[in-house]
């Protein structure tokens, strides 16, 4: 299954595609600057609010600036370091796919980032004032460089969209739990292009990026025909389809894959489709890791003694397309950490309709957590996903470890922190709670 996917953000991408087809690809040779596929930086916001496709964390908020790579064109970022719990960049190719150059990764975290001469990283130093920094995407990238991230790979990719520059890449900036909940708030960095001739432009801020309606007009021009349509009808970034053990209801592995668009490189999951139906719950338990809950939705030092994962959620989505996070009225399917209940250790999750949400999930002190199933589309599966984010070196048992997509892989990986499920009538759960539902399953005829 395709979590991590973020198809909304390339909502730009064809308009580069209107660029000729026949632009050059990276060379040796010292181009003329070519037009880019935007005119301003960060054109695309990504929430499930804005755009609830392809299996959205409801806790994020994601920024996408196309762009067409040159030889010897750089691009720089230069910012504040935003207050949120965690924050990234990653490029991607035109196959969007991360990649390495000269063992370079082409994604950037916030702890790895370098500050500004004279300020500093508050995921580096404890109670810092965030400071500034700069980040370059350039080619020929080296270990000893400094805040540099590939612009592109050295062998072109062949185009996740057909006709599209095969030199086309993105950028792409992550953010997720922001102060105050305010993704607005947070300052995204200037963008300056310097191209091969020595010319360069600073990129102004896109005014709003699609939430006005000029630019979601010129956004929806150049895409509906080309790029979206495709997507809302299931022809690009579909999930594969399940294999193995994973095809049966309520076993979880590990998702994603090679062809997942746009991967989270600092990203994990663990999942499982099942049928949700009135008069049922389905109900999930796992030992959860430690995670960066104390810095709540604010920087803090990473690695740390005694935290195994900066992040981890639970997601439940409509496993249909256009595969978004199930939403009823203003209650989004997804629960951070910090605002899952445990017990021990231990998350219980019950996922049901409104109307058959058990007593027990209500209510400031409960002790299960909850999250809701599709009012829109009720015969459609769900997916329910245990995002891990970042692990810390010390914590071997994140599913990021398991190396593959089956039931045997994430188990071996995962151990005491394997997930399990079930289904019972509502009536059972009501008399008995989790256990009594494990004891007395019953799955929808």
């Amino acid at each position: 299954m395709t979590f991590s996917l973020r198809m909304c953000l390339v909502l730009a991408l064809t308009t580069a595609g209107t660029i000729a087809a026949a632009m050059p690809a990276v060379s040796s040779a010292r181009p003329k600057p070519a037009s880019q596929p935007t005119a301003c930086a960060w054109p695309v916001e990504s929430t499930p609010t804005k755009a609830n496709v392809a299996y959205p964390d409801s806790n994020a908020t994601y920024w996408t600036t196309p762009y067409l790579a040159q030889a010897g064109m750089t691009i720089t970022l230069t910012g504040t370091f935003p207050v949120t719990r965690f924050f990234s960049f990653n490029v991607y190719n035109s196959a969007a796919q991360d990649f390495t150059v000269n063992g370079i990764s082409s994604s950037l975290t916030d702890y790895e980032i370098v500050p500004t001469a004279g300020t500093q990283n508050p995921w580096v130093t404890a109670g810092a004032t965030p400071g500034t920094y700069t980040v370059t995407l350039q080619n020929g990238v080296t270990s000893s460089m400094t805040n540099a991230i590939p612009l592109a790979p050295a062998t072109p990719s062949t185009p996740l969209v057909a006709g599209m520059p095969a030199n086309t890449g993105f950028v792409i900036m992550r953010v997720y739990l922001p102060a105050n909940n305010d993704a607005n708030a947070m300052p995204l960095p200037t963008m300056t292009i310097a191209y091969a001739d020595g010319t360069t432009k600073t990129l102004k801020q896109c005014a709003n990026a699609q939430k006005t309606p000029t630019m979601k007009s010129k956004i929806s021009k150049a895409v509906i025909g080309k790029f979206l349509s495709k997507v809302l009808a299931g022809k690009v970034g579909t999930p594969p389809a399940a294999t193995g053990s994973c095809s049966n209801s309520l076993v979880f592995c590990k998702a994603g894959g090679s062809t997942t668009p746009f991967p989270n490189s600092d990203s994990g999951y663990v999942a499982a489709t099942y049928q949700p139906a009135a008069g049922y719950v389905t109900v999930i338990q796992a030992k959860m890791p430690t995670s960066a809950t104390s810095y709540q939705n604010g920087p803090g030092v990473w690695p740390a003694a005694g935290l195994d994962l900066r992040y981890w959620s639970f997601c439940n989505y409509v496993y249909a397309v256009p595969y978004p996070v199930v939403k009823v009225g203003s209650i989004m399917g997804c629960t951070a950490d910090q605002d899952m209940p445990l017990v021990n250790g231990t998350a219980t999750v019950v996922l049901s309709s409104l109307k058959d949400r058990p007593a027990a999930t209500k209510g400031a002190n409960a002790t299960i957590g909850w999250l809701p199933t599709s009012r829109s589309n009720t015969t459609a599966k769900e997916v329910i996903a245990i995002r891990n984010m970042l692990a810390a070196p010390t914590f071997t048992q994140s599913v990021m470890n398991a190396t593959n997509t089956n039931e045997a892989s994430a188990i071996a990986v995962m151990g005491e922190y394997y997930p399990t499920g079930t289904q019972c009538k509502k009536a059972t759960f009501a008399a008995g709670g989790a256990a009594g539902c494990f004891a007395n399953p019953a799955s929808p005829s």
